[in-house]
């Protein structure tokens, strides 16, 4: 047996002596008996059973202006109500008006049922599941405005008095975080004291009114007849601890009254006033209350707002979800009408998370703290969602950060289907995209002479932006040359200078050994390159490479001589202007080689010797030689070389390499070159 201790206390201030009442009769022109009323939290829209000359029906009537506009047949109710022979009532509205519940017996026994309002009427209906729904009876169903409690009727299952025939108990569910509901959780005994009715629990999901047949007193200690039925109404103040049942005598009559329920702002008050058997003199009539002074529940927010789509404009019917803030805890879970409409309640000082969301669309959330005290306050808050997003996508190369052009392809990662074959670039390494959310993408990006890469984009999580933007860098597919450098034998100290020439990029690097011990530079596919090869004591190596796609793997074979007396080193690419000893700047880089040799090999003194070909006379080229020679020894001494190290000298056409016997001979004679001469 589990013991559970229901606590209990009076409760300060609810319904205040202050406080008065304003009576009107609902539908003074409606001569049949009404019953079974319920009223929207808003306070704009009632449903009734009521009683005309052609019979009963149910109805439901809107507020114009001040007053009930003229009731409406409700057609699907009305048709359950003759088919189960006027077994249905209870009637309550959900949090935003657009589900109504209620009791029928459609089987053997009484069901909780739920009437939907879509397509400005009401059908749709279906009944609770079981654990709500029993083999039992269920009456007079009460949803709270988080859509996580609800309260209802079952018959009592012992009668301790005649009074107490057909006598009722309130119990309620709970819905856990799975959307399964818990229970039963019956109130506390002296809250179920002798017979209860139409229970109704308020937005501020604190306070309870119903309607109860038991022994009690009116405040001034006289007898209420324990025969009829009488408003009450208690408050949850922590887990199952309840207020004491409190009469309100200003609602009580001499018949039975039934069917309490409040207004959000706590304004009106309406309930049913039942003889104990009604006739066309005295039928059955509802009463709406005007509330004022301390006759209201706790004060309420009304949240209330539309959702549409960022780019069309149009509403989404969409889900909401409302969290504490501080715990992360669900509080409610509600969904828009078709309109993209939706009403929810927050209680006061509390802080909320609220979360808007809908299957293939973003989700959009604001913070809401309702720090208000004594005013019920309505607030709107309109927010839009996109079931696209826009997807920029930037290329760049891993090393030199330049944009690139590849062909960038658009798969659903999960089938591998191809949704866009090809992105078409709005500027080079820039491309756009729109994306439906609601899948995972993988972008596939191919680019010659780099490899191939994927990046993944996944919209199926939560998304808040509708731009996405990301860099990628492609990493260069890359060729490794093996330099098989004879230059004795060690070679530890061995610089490599690689030159790229497609892209004018020059690294000076120590060369890598491999496994086997070989030195190796990695050289990017598709492009030339220029590697010089200097050894202190040796003479340097320069060539050219133009690395190829078909091989991940190349060798490359330099030989260096040791440095000796009349050692000669050629330089073909140091040139002057025609008929001058002017140099060119092409030249600069040959004679920055000779600066690097010289620098390495400090110790070594060198002829600079300049040559010609035959074109022109002796004396001439003599000449001419000897000043290129010496505007190449100017060149090197200004940038840092010592005099010390350097002679010039010119020797004209006396010593051609090759026969001038065509212009490409020609051109390897007119050559400078270097000697060793100490």
């Amino acid at each position: 047996m589990i013991f559970k201790r229901h606590i209990l206390c009076t409760l300060a201030v609810f319904f205040g002596a202050a406080g008065g009442y304003a009576q009107t009769d609902m539908f003074p022109n409606f001569t049949g008996s009404v019953t079974n009323v319920a009223i929207t939290h808003t306070g704009d829209k009632v449903v009734f059973i009521g009683e005309r000359g052609e019979g009963r029906a149910v109805f439901e009537s809107a507020k114009e202006g001040a007053e009930w506009g003229e009731p409406k047949t409700i057609v699907a109710l009305t048709e359950m109500l003759t088919k189960t022979n006027n077994r249905i009532g209870g009637f309550s509205f959900n949090h935003d008006g657009t589900k109504l519940l209620f009791h029928a017996k459609i089987d053997t026994s009484y069901d909780i049922m739920i009437a939907n309002f879509e397509g400005g009427e009401w059908g749709g209906i279906t009944k609770f599941d079981k654990p709500v729904n029993t083999n039992e009876d269920e009456f007079s169903p009460s949803l709270s405005v988080d859509n996580n409690t609800i309260f209802f009727l079952r018959p009592k299952q012992t009668q301790n008095s005649k009074n107490e025939d057909d006598c009722k108990q309130i119990l309620k569910y709970t819905r856990g975080n799975d959307g399964k509901w818990n229970g039963p959780s019956y109130l506390p005994r002296i809250l179920n004291e002798g017979c209860q009715e139409t229970p109704f629990f308020c937005a501020d999901k604190k306070t309870l009114f119903f309607s109860s047949k038991r022994v009690d007193t009116t405040p001034q200690g006289k007898k209420l007849p324990d025969d009829i039925f009488n408003i009450y109404y208690t408050q949850n103040i922590f887990d199952e601890g309840w207020t004491l049942p409190k009469y309100i005598p200003e609602l009580s009559t001499e018949y039975n009254d039934f069917s309490p329920q409040m207004t959000t702002d706590g304004s009106v008050l309406i309930k049913n006033t039942s003889p104990r058997k009604a006739t066309k003199k005295q039928p059955n009539k509802t009463y709406e209350y005007s509330v004022q002074g301390q006759l209201k529940p706790n004060p309420t927010m009304q949240l209330v707002g539309t959702i549409k789509d960022l780019d069309s404009g149009k509403p989404v019917k969409a889900q909401i979800i409302v969290s504490d803030l501080i715990t992360s805890a669900v509080l409610g879970e509600y969904t828009t009408n078709e309109n993209g409409q939706y009403s929810i309640y927050l209680n006061e000082n509390s802080n909320y998370k609220i979360d808007y969301f809908k299957d293939g669309y973003s989700h959009s959330y604001h913070y809401e703290k309702t720090d208000f005290f004594t005013e019920n306050v309505k607030k709107q808050f309109d927010t839009t969602i996109f079931s696209k997003i826009q997807f920029d996508l930037n290329v760049f190369d891993e090393e030199m950060y330049n944009p690139l052009s590849p062909k960038i392809s658009v798969f659903d990662s999960t089938t591998n289907e191809l949704l866009i074959d090809s992105l078409l670039p709005i500027e080079k390494g820039k491309y756009k995209s729109q994306l439906n959310i609601g899948k995972t993408y993988k972008v596939h990006i191919d680019c010659q002479h780099y490899n191939p890469q994927d990046t993944y984009l996944n919209t199926i999580a939560d998304i808040f932006y509708n731009e996405f933007e990301e860099d990628v860098e492609l990493t260069p597919a890359k060729t490794t040359m093996i330099l098989d450098i004879n230059a004795g034998e060690e070679s530890d100290s061995v610089l490599v200078k690689v030159k790229n020439l497609s892209r004018n990029e020059t690294r000076t690097v120590m060369a890598k050994r491999d496994k086997d011990g070989n030195l190796i530079v990695e050289l990017r596919e598709g492009d030339s390159y220029e590697i010089d090869v200097a050894k202190k004591g040796y003479t340097f190596s320069s060539t050219k490479v133009d690395v190829g796609k078909s091989k991940k793997t190349q060798k490359l074979n330099i030989k260096l001589d040791l440095l000796t007396k009349d050692t000669k080193m050629t330089f073909n690419n140091i040139t002057f202007e025609v008929n001058s000893a002017e140099l060119n700047t092409a030249s600069y880089t040959e004679l920055n080689r000779i600066i690097e040799f010289l620098t390495l090999n400090n110790n070594v003194k060198i002829e600079l010797s300049a040559h010609t070909d035959d074109l022109g006379s002796d004396w001439y080229n003599l000449r001419l030689s000897e000043k290129r020679a010496q505007a190449a020894a100017k060149y090197l001494i200004d940038k840092g070389i010592k005099k010390e190290q350097l002679v010039a000298k010119g020797y004209g056409e006396t010593t051609p390499v090759v026969p001038n016997t065509s212009d490409e001979n020609r051109a390897q004679n007119r050559r400078v070159e270097i000697k060793i001469i100490e």
